[in-house]
């Protein structure tokens, strides 16, 4: 809270204890004392008590109740709080006395005054110092459960900030080892096809270098990222490999958690595709519902037999369900079944949002790929798009 605000807070319960308890005065049986002086007094009164604020804030500060001090600090207080409660009652009469009293003819002078009447209202002032000081330690209170609150929320947002990269990280060498492995095996069986699977992962990892450290981005800039893996997939398996898109163009805008969607292929090609000896689909539909936006995955492949335990996940998968939870939460759904016909199906929901403005140049990773160019992808494509060849070899920078 800012000083103005504080000042402002603070004019405003002056005004309201000296309304307030004027009000109390008029109507209950201390009574039949003029508006005005009554008005006149409270206010002084109140005022005085204002501006011992800061006095009674640095003391609360200085002798806190909590423990173990918290007797001796209570004692402590108590007393300079009878202190004030005389210094505000002596100088609160001394003011109102010669300047608007309008009792004189029964107390003459203001050393008749303290005589009689001062101490009488002593009592009173040390309750309200009392309810001032609770009332500070109660806002203190507050405002240490508040940046207690704020230090766990910052704690807890650095903690999942720290969990999602490390399980990012985890992710580049599990699919950079499958994909060495699937390398070194046609080195000797098909040496152009592996020199080209090479480029191809060279230009998958500059890809990845481009990163510019969001922890989310489009859907269409995802594929784009899947496209590079597939297509050093396609030229393992060639037309083995058939690919199926099916997306909503309003669902290329939507965003999603940074490779979300390359453990998924990977789980589908390699459990699907390479069991197979014949042609594989993997089906890929997106689509948006109120606030949702819904990613279904499925994949040919050998049947599964019947069993009643839950699925064993790998790497791939269990990385993704943990992203999705410190991402989403409760607000998310992962759906893994396997297939009558065989293969296995993954449903995804998650809340829809967009991904902010300031796309990049056409082609960038920041910018999504138009709709159509999503929506008409086919699996007759040719495993080249990658603008990888086997003379290629002297322009690839990992090389």
């Amino acid at each position: 809270m800012t000083a103005l605000a504080r000042l402002k807070f603070v004019i405003l319960g002056w005004a309201a204890a000296t309304v307030f308890f004027t009000a109390v005065l008029e109507i209950s049986e201390l009574g039949h004392k003029p508006l005005g002086f009554a008005l006149y007094a409270n206010a002084v009164h109140f005022a005085l008590w204002a501006f011992t604020l800061p006095i009674l804030v640095r003391c609360v500060r200085r002798f806190p109740l909590k423990a173990p001090k918290r007797i001796r600090n209570a004692g402590i207080l108590l007393i300079l709080i009878a202190v004030l409660a005389m210094l505000v009652d002596f100088t609160h009469w001394a003011i109102v006395y010669p300047t608007y009293y309008p009792y004189r003819s029964s107390v003459p002078t203001f050393k008749i005054f303290l005589g009689s009447d001062l101490f009488w209202f002593l009592p009173n002032e040390i309750l309200i110092g009392i309810v001032l000081v609770t009332a500070i330690e109660g806002w203190q209170v507050l405002k240490d459960l508040q940046a207690e609150r704020m230090r766990a929320m910052d704690l807890e947002r650095q903690l999942a900030v720290s969990r999602l990269q490390a399980l990012r990280m985890q992710l580049h060498p599990h699919f950079l080892f499958n994909t060495l492995h699937t390398i070194a095996g046609l080195t000797v069986e098909d040496p152009a096809t592996a020199r080209r699977m090479v480029i191809a992962l060279g230009d998958l990892l500059r890809s990845t270098l481009k990163d510019n450290g969001d922890r989310v981005r489009t859907l269409a800039e995802e594929l784009e990222y899947s496209d590079l893996y597939l297509g050093i997939e396609k030229l393992r398996l060639g037309d083995r490999l058939l690919l199926n898109y099916e997306i909503e163009p309003a669902a290329t805008r939507a965003s999603v958690p940074q490779f979300l969607l390359q453990p998924l292929f990977e789980n589908a090609i390699r459990h699907g595709a390479s069991r197979m000896t014949g042609p594989c689909e993997i089906r890929f539909c997106a689509s948006c519902k109120p606030e949702t936006l819904s990613i279904m995955i499925c994949n040919d492949g050998p049947k599964c037999a019947a069993s009643s335990a839950p699925p064993r996940f790998g790497v791939g998968l269990t990385n993704t369900i943990d992203r999705l939870q410190i991402h989403y939460g409760d607000r998310h759904t992962f759906l893994y079944s396997d297939r009558p016909e065989g293969g296995v199906q993954i449903e995804i929901s998650i809340p829809y949002g967009e991904a902010g403005e300031g796309a990049g140049a056409p082609g960038s990773i920041n910018e999504p790929l138009p709709a159509k160019d999503l929506i008409d992808r086919n699996s007759g494509a040719d495993p080249d798009f990658l603008h990888a060849s086997p003379d290629a070899t002297a322009s690839a920078g990992f090389l």
